[in-house]
C-alpha cells in the first residue's frame, strides 16, 4: 500500500518519538502506522511493504512490541498469516505499566540508602520524591482519565 504523504508524516513523526523515549524508530514507525491503517490489522508482509522496512527489521520490532504490551497478533482460521495490531485501551494499559514501574523506582531508590552520596545526594533522593508523588496521586489520574474516556466512548 502507498502512504499519503500526510500518512508518511505521521508515521515518521511518530517513529522519531518513540525513538527519543529509548525505542528504535523502526518500532515507533510500527506503532505509527497500525495506529491509523485500514483495516486495523496489518500483516508482518503489510508492514514490510507498506513501511519499506525489511522482513527482518519488522520482526524484531514486532516481537519488542508485542513484550510492551503494545502491539498483539491475530491469526484467522484458514489464513496462514499472523496478523498485527494495536490492542484495546493500548495507552491506557501502558499508562498503567508505568505506574508499576513506580514501585520499582522506590525500591531502586530506597536500596540506596546505604551507598547514598554525600555529594548532590538529590541524585538519589529525587528518584524516591518523584516516585513517591506519582504512586500517591496516580489513583485520581487513573479516576478522571476513565470519566474522560467514558465520555467519548458515550
Amino acid at each position: 500500500m502507498k502512504l499519503s504523504e500526510p500518512q508518511v508524516q505521521f508515521v515518521e513523526r511518530v517513529g522519531r518519538f518513540w525513538e527519543g523515549v529509548a525505542m528504535g524508530r523502526s518500532a515507533g514507525r510500527i506503532l505509527g502506522w497500525l495506529m491509523i491503517c485500514e483495516p486495523v490489522h496489518q500483516s508482518a508482509a503489510d508492514l514490510v511493504s507498506t513501511l519499506g522496512m525489511s522482513t527482518g527489521s519488522v520482526s524484531t520490532q514486532i516481537r519488542q512490541l508485542q513484550r510492551m504490551g503494545l502491539v498483539e497478533r491475530l491469526t484467522f482460521p484458514g489464513d496462514r498469516a499472523s496478523y498485527y495490531q494495536l490492542p484495546e485501551s493500548v495507552w491506557s494499559k501502558s499508562m498503567n505499566t508505568e505506574f508499576e514501574r513506580l514501585a520499582d523506582m522506590r525500591a531502586l531508590a530506597a536500596s540506596a540508602v546505604e551507598v547514598l552520596p554525600t555529594e548532590r545526594p538529590e541524585r538519589v533522593s529525587e528518584l524516591a520524591l518523584v516516585a513517591e508523588f506519582f504512586a500517591e496521586e496516580w489513583q485520581g489520574l487513573t479516576e478522571r482519565l476513565a470519566e474522560r474516556l467514558a465520555k467519548v466512548e458515550a
